[in-house]
């Protein structure tokens, strides 16, 4: 097999993948048929942008590492030549007790997490348990495994407008915690959401636009374009069939 063989057998299984999200949702039970089409168009839209910064996501646990040696503890942000690799809310988390809305964009953003070392600071570290969010693991877990290249997907995506409402159809409670699925569109943007338990593990579809950035008051709304991905499931165990 020679190189343009190869590179036309990997194209077909990309393209092929980036499909699935597009035809699940024309076989959606409940959706009127109108957004089902405009659904699967707005998901072939997303998967280009969603390939355009495939690069950058999976060099993300290499380039972190090497912006994180240039940050300060005290930094909320990468230094600006990895600004791909940032977060619009900060390199320090997300878990934080107090948010404060910016008076001249309105968008929430959370209080700086606190500098000192100490017990209270630490437990507000979900995703690196145990390690204080300013720390270097934390730091790396957060943009280098977590959230890889965000701030790229976020300049990747849709503009909100919140004079537009939003529609929904399937389960909103969907979660990790709960099967089903969930589609949302808003001013012609959609998010397809879906859970599928498998054993200890969950299979989730994410796919289209986070629509779930309209809570938060943000301007754009990132691109987001998960086929399929496996995580940890979190829901208890189905009761027994003569139960």
């Amino acid at each position: 097999m020679n190189w343009l063989s190869f590179l036309a057998i990997l194209a077909a299984i990309v393209f092929v993948w980036c499909a699935v999200p597009s035809l699940w949702v024309l076989m959606l039970p409940g959706v009127p048929i109108q957004h089902r089409r405009a659904a699967a168009r707005h998901f072939a839209r997303a998967s280009v942008r969603g390939l355009a910064m495939l690069p950058a996501d999976l060099l993300a646990p290499l380039v972190v590492p090497f912006a994180l040696l240039g940050t300060r503890w005290e930094s909320e942000q990468l230094p600006p030549w990895a600004r791909w690799w940032d977060n619009d809310v900060g390199l320090n988390g997300d878990n934080f007790p107090v948010w404060v809305a910016d008076p001249e964009t309105g968008v929430g953003r959370p209080l700086p997490v606190p500098l000192e070392d100490t017990p209270e600071v630490r437990a507000l570290c979900y995703w690196a348990k145990g390690h204080h969010p300013r720390s270097f693991w934390a730091r790396f877990v957060w943009l280098g495994l977590r959230n890889r290249a965000s701030a790229l997907a976020l300049s990747l995506g849709e503009p909100a407008d919140y004079s537009q409402p939003v529609t929904e159809w399937g389960d909103p409670a969907t979660s990790r915690e709960r099967e089903g699925w969930h589609l949302r569109v808003h001013a012609g943007i959609y998010q397809f959401y879906s859970v599928r338990r498998l054993g200890p593990l969950a299979l989730r579809t994410n796919y289209g636009n986070k629509l779930n950035f309209l809570s938060l008051h943000r301007p754009r709304l990132p691109v987001v374009c998960i086929t399929a991905s496996l995580l940890r499931w979190k829901g208890g165990q189905p009761a027994p069939a003569n139960a």
